[in-house]
């Protein structure tokens, strides 16, 4: 299905640039040995047709609206799977999934969640993550960092409420 058919988008990106990301992702999961197959690779689908973010309640109401009814642990494994291959971030500060924008090699991502408008923004700096994950271990003894959320506002919120 293309881009320009998909239910409930919120942008529409090119197809080709949708065919190149899901090859991209499609090669990546063989390199590791994994398998792309059709459901993950549609649940992916539809996260960049969502602008690479979104409840996997939506997730399902797209997939429902393609194919009838889809049970929502389908979408569940599907985006457990995509997590594991590092294809996709859970952001638990607002319930979402968002398709990681890195290289897809293991990498310590922030997410920077806006407060207001719910925008993610992926966030790689290895350095402030190990200082964090340093200061961490001495503060609170033991204690390792698995991925960090940061609340804040973006910049679109900042202006409009500075406006």
């Amino acid at each position: 299905m293309t881009a320009a058919s998909a239910p409930n988008t919120a942008s529409q990106r090119s197809s080709d640039a949708l065919a190149r990301e899901l090859a991209a992702a499609d090669a990546h999961c063989r390199a590791r040995g994994a398998q792309l197959t059709a459901l993950r690779r549609e649940v992916l689908e539809l996260l960049l047709l969502r602008e690479g973010s979104a409840k996997a309640y939506d997730l399902q109401d797209d997939m429902r609206a393609r194919h009838g009814r889809v049970a929502p642990t389908t979408v569940y494994r599907a985006l457990e799977f995509l997590i594991e291959q590092e294809l996709v971030h859970r952001v638990d500060a607002i319930n979402a999934f968002v398709v990681c924008n890195g290289e897809h090699v293991h990498h310590h991502a922030m997410m920077l969640v806006c407060a207001q408008c719910g925008q993610v923004t992926e966030w790689h700096d290895e350095e402030a993550f190990a200082a964090l994950g340093k200061r961490l271990r001495k503060s609170v003894a033991g204690f390792h960092v698995g991925s960090v959320e940061i609340k804040g506002l973006c910049t679109n919120c900042t202006e409009a409420q500075a406006g």
